[in-house]
C-alpha cells in the first residue's frame, strides 16, 4: 500500500462516525416491520434449504404467491437472490424456475484479530467457505499503528475480491458492543475506540465488529458441533469464553459476558496480568502462558492438569448455573489437544454434577483456525441478510 494512502487511512481513526444506519439496505429488521421481515424470511428459508420454486417458497413460508413473486422480484433487484434454472420433474406445464441465495455473486470479507499470530483476513463466500487468506506483517503493533495494519490488510483482500462484498465482519478481542465499538482491548491499548466506523469511512463497506470468542462459537453453532445451548472456550494469546443459550448469543449487559480470563480465583495467585491486574486466569492458562511453562520445562502432562483445573474453576459454575451440557473447546492445535481436553473433562467432572451426566460432550473444534474467520461471516450475514 503506497505510504500516502497508509497516513490517509490511518488519519480515519479519530474521525467522527456518520450515520451508517440509511446504507445498510439490508441489515437485519425487526419483524414488527413488516415487509423487511418478511425479505429476511425468504433468505433465512433459502439459507436452510437451498434452491426452491417461487410456489415452494410460498408453502414453506405461509406467504401468498403474489407476495413471494414480489419479494422475490425485489431480492434480485438487490442481488441477494438468484435464479438458478429449471425445476425437474414430471408434472405437465412449463417447469419451474428455481431460486437461491446469490451464493457464486456476493463475498464477505472475514478478519481475525485474536490470535498470537499476525492479524489473518480471508474472502469468503456466503456459506463461510474460505475462498482466498491472507495475512499481515507479524509485528506487535498497537493504537494507530494496529489500525493502519489491519487497514492495509483489508484493503489486500477488497483488491483480491472476484464479486460484490456483502459486507465486512471483523473478530476482535476484548469488551465489543453492538454498535462495533471496542470498549478495552488491551492487546492492542484500544479503549472506546470505534472500530466499525474506521473501517467503514476507509472502505465504504458495511463493517459489523463482535468479539472474537462470540464470532467463534457462532461459527460453530452454525457450521460445527453446535446446539441450542453451548459453551465455547477459547484458548489463544486471551482465555475466552461464548455462551448460547436457546439459540441464542449471550453478550450481557455491558458485552462483557464471556470475559473469563481476568477472572481471579486465588487469592494467593500474583502473576502479572496483560490487563495490568495480577493473578486473572489469563496469566496461567492462555497460550503464551502455556508456552512460557513449557519453555521453562514444565512437563506436559502436569501442565495440562493444573492447566485444565485452572480453566475448570472459571467454567464449572457457569456450566452449572445455566444447565449448559455441551462443551467445544478449541485453540492453538499444538496446545489445545486432547489430552489437555480430556484432562478438562475430568477437572470439570470434579467440580460440576452437570458436567458429570450422561449427555454431557466435551469436544475438540474441528477446524480451530477458521472459527473467528468464519463467525465473522455469519455475524455479516446476520446483519445484512437476516440469516440467524
Amino acid at each position: 500500500m503506497p505510504k500516502s494512502l497508509l497516513i490517509e487511512l490511518t488519519n480515519l481513526v479519530t474521525s467522527p462516525r456518520k450515520d451508517w444506519n440509511m446504507l445498510y439496505h439490508g441489515s437485519a429488521i425487526l419483524p414488527s416491520h413488516g415487509r423487511e421481515h418478511n425479505l429476511s424470511l425468504i433468505l433465512q428459508t433459502l439459507s436452510d434449504q437451498g434452491e426452491m420454486s417461487r410456489a415452494d417458497l410460498a408453502r414453506a413460508t405461509g406467504l401468498t404467491r403474489v407476495t413471494i413473486s414480489e419479494l422475490v422480484a425485489e431480492l434480485i433487484n438487490r442481488s441477494h437472490v438468484i435464479e438458478t434454472g429449471q425445476q425437474e420433474g414430471k408434472r405437465p406445464g412449463k417447469p419451474s424456475t428455481l431460486l437461491d441465495l446469490n451464493r457464486p455473486g456476493l463475498r464477505i470479507i472475514g478478519v481475525d484479530l485474536s490470535g498470537v499470530v499476525p492479524f489473518r483476513a480471508a474472502i469468503m463466500d456466503l456459506d463461510g467457505a474460505i475462498l482466498q487468506s491472507f495475512s499481515s506483517p507479524k509485528r506487535d503493533a498497537t493504537r494507530e499503528a494496529a489500525v493502519a495494519q489491519l487497514l492495509e490488510l483489508i484493503v489486500t483482500a477488497i483488491r483480491h475480491c472476484d464479486a460484490p462484498i456483502l459486507g465486512i465482519g471483523i473478530g476482535s478481542p476484548g469488551v465489543v458492543t453492538d454498535k462495533g465499538i471496542v470498549v478495552a482491548a488491551e492487546k492492542f491499548d484500544w479503549r472506546g475506540f470505534d472500530l466499525g466506523a474506521a473501517v467503514e469511512q476507509a472502505t465504504g463497506i458495511n463493517t459489523h465488529i463482535l468479539n472474537d470468542a462470540d464470532c467463534a462459537i457462532l461459527s460453530e453453532h452454525t457450521f460445527g458441533q453446535g446446539g441450542d445451548h453451548m459453551v465455547l472456550l477459547r484458548l489463544g494469546r486471551g482465555v475466552g469464553c461464548g455462551v448460547i443459550t436457546h439459540n441464542t448469543l449471550v453478550r450481557g449487559s455491558d458485552f462483557a459476558a464471556g470475559e473469563l480470563g481476568h477472572v481471579r480465583q486465588r487469592a494467593e495467585d500474583t502473576a502479572l496480568c496483560s490487563c495490568g491486574e495480577i493473578g486473572c486466569l489469563e496469566a496461567y492458562a492462555s497460550v503464551p502462558a502455556i508456552w512460557k511453562s513449557l519453555a521453562e520445562g514444565e512437563e506436559k502432562g502436569q501442565l495440562n492438569q493444573r492447566v485444565a483445573a485452572y480453566l475448570a474453576g472459571a467454567v464449572a459454575p457457569l456450566l452449572s448455573i445455566l444447565d449448559i451440557r455441551n462443551v467445544v473447546f478449541t485453540g492453538t492445535p499444538d496446545i489445545v489437544d486432547q489430552p489437555l481436553a480430556q484432562a478438562l473433562r475430568e477437572a470439570l467432572a470434579l467440580r460440576s454434577h452437570t458436567a458429570r451426566s450422561e449427555n454431557f460432550s466435551l469436544s475438540l473444534s474441528e477446524d480451530p483456525e477458521h472459527l473467528v474467520l468464519r463467525g465473522c461471516a455469519v455475524n455479516v450475514r446476520f446483519h445484512e441478510l437476516g440469516i440467524a
